[in-house]
């Protein structure tokens, strides 16, 4: 999937997946029990134009390196295809993909991964040893959180390419709970990713 979690809604830090250099984590105090809220971020793999690009061009240089070739890329209402470069921020491109129009792009310009999603849905998984899922409760707003059931899944529904959805978590670490450092307990994020055309 071309799609991340983010703790912050300005999408610059991504949630690992899977080689915790980024973890949604926190501290809890395991001996009395402690419960902590978070808003988390959902959105598409994304940069900037670095710099402007006139409607005629087939190369574009990006912000950040952040797609693959042959993948779909969408800039303001136009979508390229990504002929070569993926993995860095120069890509040549085909225009006008789609039947879209080839238009000048400035420098700035959102660029996002071509694909939005249906039936997203969110849940805590616990992938190693006992199973704490239970542990994370999911809502759509922080209010919610007070009658979400632990370990249930939360339907985040449909999501277009350039829109950031944002769900809360509240993690509870129930009393008597001995000094660990948890890194089994993930968000696993499925839905059916839908190419546009």
């Amino acid at each position: 999937m071309a799609i991340h979690l983010y703790e912050d809604i300005i999408l610059t830090q991504r949630i690992s997946e899977g080689d915790l250099t980024n973890p949604d984590g926190d501290t809890y105090n395991g001996t009395d029990g402690e419960t902590k809220d978070k808003e988390l971020f959902v959105a598409n793999e994304q940069t900037t134009l670095a710099a402007a690009l006139a409607s005629g061009a087939t190369s574009l240089q990006l912000s950040a390196p952040r797609f693959s070739d042959g993948e779909i890329i969408i800039v303001d209402d136009e979508q390229m295809r990504i002929l070569s470069g993926g993995g860095t921020t120069v890509l040549a491109v085909e225009r006008g993909y789609g039947g879209t129009t080839p238009a000048a792009h400035n420098a700035g310009a959102a660029v996002y991964s071509g694909y939005d999603y249906t039936g997203l849905v969110i849940e805590p998984v616990d992938v190693a040893g006992g199973d704490e899922s239970a542990w994370y409760a999911l809502a759509l707003t922080q209010a919610g959180l007070d009658t979400a059931v632990g370990g249930a899944p939360l339907n985040l529904g449909d999501k277009a390419h350039d829109v950031t959805l944002s769900f809360w978590r509240r993690c509870t670490v129930p009393s008597g709970t001995p000094v660990q450092n948890k890194t089994d307990l993930k968000l696993r994020l499925t839905g059916t990713e839908n190419p546009i055309l």
